[in-house]
């Protein structure tokens, strides 16, 4: 019988005081999880206090840094600590997040049926079948093996780091599947900000994401070469 390969999960945060400690208590409660790692961006509100309640659990690793660096280069540092074969990324301002969803990231990943699995929240104003932002969904489980090569580039990918995560899936030829996670709502900018905060913090995201697709042309071109060579005319 195989051995169950070691399973990590890596949370980063800044600022979700009322969503993190569930995010948290259910990743530790899910038995499938060996280990959850948490990194604090930075938060300067009640995150961090709000987390304190779970560093008796020896399941739980704990980061934070005092000053925000940005979410990848929290995602890289949840990475380069973790001991797990498999790596599951959850975001931090999920509501109705369960076991079940951890799961769903899981078993068609350990079933050797694709490489990566990118996870769509669906209850919010883009839960349709076809909603073009899944491929940016931070719910995502991948072989550590998998994502080693590009971690520097994570580390300064910041809002472009699954971007950068799916260009260089495409461009190796793995295989992506979407899975829609049914009863998690995603908290979006505008239910936490004020309209001028949210509309300054999607404006630097698009800046972000494209700053990353620019300095990576090489992997857009050999990712739609794979995406072309995959087409039937």
């Amino acid at each position: 019988m195989i051995d169950k390969p070691r399973i990590s999960i890596v949370i980063s945060v800044l600022n979700e005081e009322s969503t993190v400690a569930g995010v948290v208590k259910t990743s530790l409660e899910c038995r499938m999880v060996d280990e959850v790692i948490v990194v604090n961006d930075g938060s300067t509100d009640n995150t961090s206090k709000n987390l304190r309640s779970f560093f008796n659990n020896p399941k739980y690793t704990y980061i934070e840094f005092e000053l925000n660096k940005g979410k990848s280069y929290a995602m890289v540092a949840g990475v380069e600590i973790s001991t797990g074969e498999v790596i599951a990324f959850i975001d931090s301002d999920l509501q109705g997040f369960e076991e079940k969803h951890i799961e769903q990231l899981l078993k068609p990943l350990l079933s050797g049926e694709v490489d990566m699995v990118i996870g769509h929240p669906t209850e919010n104003k883009f839960d349709e079948k076809f909603n073009p932002l899944q491929m940016l969904s931070g719910e995502r489980a991948v072989f550590k093996k998998d994502i080693l090569p590009i971690l520097e580039k994570m580390r300064t990918a910041k809002y472009g780091v699954e971007i950068l995560i799916n260009l260089y899936y495409k461009s190796q030829g793995k295989k992506i599947r979407y899975e829609f996670l049914w009863g998690i709502y995603h908290l979006i900018k505008f239910r936490k900000e004020n309209l001028s905060s949210s509309l300054k913090n999607y404006a630097t995201e698009v800046k972000q994401i494209s700053r990353t697709l620019a300095a990576n042309n090489l992997l857009v071109f050999m990712a739609l070469r794979i995406v072309i060579k995959g087409m039937r005319f």
